[in-house]
């Protein structure tokens, strides 16, 4: 993924990016899950990706921030 960042191979950047994403997302690790969904969001703006996979990071993104949501309030 870095080379891919530093090399400014955005479209498997953000790939990359998404798929971390829903690793961390299964392992619990919400925040990291967040970070990830987001920057691919951004990294697939940025290369002008189709609609539904922009859709489909913005998706991750509100539903990781509805479980931090759920999460921040039981406590």
């Amino acid at each position: 993924m870095a080379d891919a960042e530093t090399h400014d191979w955005t479209h498997v950047a953000a790939f990359a990016r998404q798929h971390r994403g829903k690793v961390h997302f299964d392992q619990g690790n919400l925040e990291d899950a967040l970070t990830d969904f987001t920057a691919a969001v951004f990294l697939r703006e940025k290369a002008g990706a189709p609609t539904d996979q922009l859709e489909s990071s913005l998706i991750a993104v509100a539903v990781v921030e509805s479980f931090i949501a759920e999460r921040d309030q039981a406590r």
